[in-house]
């Protein structure tokens, strides 16, 4: 594995939400759940250190001391920004994004939700396509409300994403479901300044200030030729709920 495969790429993780899904659970963080015996945080920061990411933006809000003191021991093997979205429960991750990625000077992004864990192959694959600027896609089912719907055009560009509700006719007549968005993203510094920008219009309007990304990102991928990397390893889990963190440990532990 060339080490310096992901030299080029700052780590942006999303990881200020509160997880009122799975509160009933824990009242930790959920980067801090445990599988094998680590956190999802040590899942991503080992992956990030196997591919020579060197870079890292935390982005904070509930128990953000946890998560800081929990990080420090990769400072060592990582330069890492801890950025604070101070108000997370009144801004949403659209504004964590924009916190994130502000904070990137000369590199590339990688996008990681904060609630997902991933073998570290799928990494690697997508950081080793040479297409700029991709979204990482595995299998879903259309028909599946929470899953994270990827819409792309004929020449395979993700034109939107839908997410928490079904893909209307219409949609469907101007696009073709091509899988789930799994919650990582590989954009070029170019790409990653247009996001930026395109943030910070989206934020400009007060009813915006709540929403996820999936909702600027659904203006943003119109304009912006945006490519797949499919994976249909299903090594992967976005853990939202109990169920999923059982069905997390299922597949993970050994």
């Amino acid at each position: 594995m060339d080490q310096k495969v992901g030299s080029h790429h700052c780590a942006v993780l999303l990881a200020a939400g509160h997880g009122s899904r799975i509160s009933g659970l824990t009242d930790r963080p959920k980067s801090l759940l445990e599988i094998n015996g680590k956190t999802l945080l040590d899942h991503h920061f080992e992956t990030w250190r196997a591919v020579g990411i060197k870079n890292v933006n935390l982005v904070l809000g509930y128990k953000a001391s946890e998560i800081t003191e929990a990080a420090k021991k990769y400072e060592n093997d990582f330069k890492i920004k801890y950025l604070l979205n101070e108000d997370f429960r009144n801004y949403g991750n659209t504004f964590s994004l924009l916190l994130g990625i502000s904070h990137i000077e000369e590199l590339g992004s990688l996008i990681f939700d904060a609630d997902l864990i991933y073998e570290k192959s799928m990494l690697e694959n997508i950081l080793k396509d040479n297409v700029e600027n991709q979204i990482l896609i595995g299998p879903g089912h259309i028909s599946d409300i929470e899953c994270a719907k990827a819409l792309v055009d004929k020449n395979d560009y993700v034109r939107m994403t839908v997410d928490k509700r079904a893909i209307s006719d219409d949609e469907l007549s101007r696009y073709e479901f091509k899988g789930e968005a799994i919650g990582i993203l590989k954009f070029s510094n170019n790409t990653t300044k247009a996001l930026k920008n395109a943030c910070e219009s989206f934020l400009k309007k007060e009813e915006n200030l709540n929403k996820n990304w999936e909702h600027v990102l659904n203006e943003f991928l119109p304009k912006h030729d945006i490519g797949t990397h499919f994976n249909d390893s299903g090594k992967w889990i976005e853990i939202d709920t109990p169920e999923d963190y059982k069905m997390a440990k299922e597949k993970f532990e050994r």
